[in-house]
């Protein structure tokens, strides 16, 4: 019987029944084949070889405004191609759309300007590391079921496109600087310098230099609840829900322009050769 592989698979159904029936450890096997360990997770969990379906059993051809600035927003943010932003439409945030539903609301991405930042491995060829994170702030002025005013942030590593956001009721300069500071040490990166936009951060840490672009942010409002717009919220808190997807994104799947490396995984290994 032939096996249909999902467009973006890095390994063969031979492969993913030889990490089914090896002894060797996860990270000897990511090594060995040139993938995530992951990855390989992922097929030594599994008794089968093909890949899941990735459409949903229901799904919907039509999608809420609000949903449409979320997939595009979070596609502009992350830089994330079709196929994966798909699994963190589906199984991240719980709305039930196919890959031609989602690519359908998708509105054309950005043409790259000249001299935009390099990603991935083209970035380190060129000679760019990733010592530098971009922090940013954005007020929201949710439904009165989810709070009210909340604030989100977010911080992202652009080589490698790795990211961290928290979501809080409040903000002080105080709770800005713990959270940079928490950013700072979750970061697998050997970060010399930060940007911020939208607030400012003091740090006592003399060897990382801040640099804060001032720039004034009115606050994002959404009319509806949350759990009109992200079906998972009605299982898991929207800030935790928020955490999920970072860990999914930066642990979840490996990218062709790192290398078939997750995000988490480039910058670790980069970590350990420095």
């Amino acid at each position: 019987m032939e096996i249909k592989l999902h467009a973006n698979a890095t390994t063969t159904p031979r492969i993913r029944r030889y990490l089914q029936q090896s002894e060797k450890s996860d990270r000897e096997l990511a090594v060995e084949l040139g993938i995530s360990v992951t990855t390989v997770r992922r097929w030594r969990n599994r008794d089968q070889v093909s890949d899941n379906h990735t459409t949903p059993k229901v799904i919907h051809k039509v999608m809420r405004q609000e949903q449409i600035a979320l997939v595009n927003a979070l596609r502009d943010i992350l830089g994330a191609p079709l196929d994966e932003l798909l699994l963190m439409v589906n199984d991240v945030l719980g709305i039930a759309v196919s890959r031609a539903t989602l690519n359908r609301y998708l509105k054309p991405a950005a043409a790259k300007q000249k001299g935009a930042p390099l990603q991935g491995k083209k970035a380190l060829k060129a000679g760019i590391r990733p010592h530098m994170l971009e922090l940013h702030h954005l007020p929201l002025s949710l439904h009165m079921d989810d709070g009210g005013e909340q604030h989100l942030l977010w911080a992202r590593e652009p080589v490698s496109g790795w990211c961290y956001a928290r979501l809080y009721a409040g903000l002080s300069p105080q709770r800005l600087n713990t959270w940079t500071q928490e950013v700072l040490a979750a970061c697998p990166a050997a970060i010399q310098s930060i940007e911020t936009f939208g607030f400012e951060a003091t740090l006592a840490v003399n060897d990382i230099t801040v640099k804060a672009h001032q720039r004034t942010c009115s606050a994002l409002q959404v009319m509806v609840p949350l759990r009109d717009i992200i079906p998972q919220v009605n299982v898991e808190p929207a800030g935790a829900l928020l955490m999920t997807l970072c860990e999914f994104y930066n642990r979840g799947k490996a990218q062709k322009k790192l290398g078939e490396s997750t995000p988490q995984a480039f910058l670790e290994g980069l970590r350990r050769e420095a």
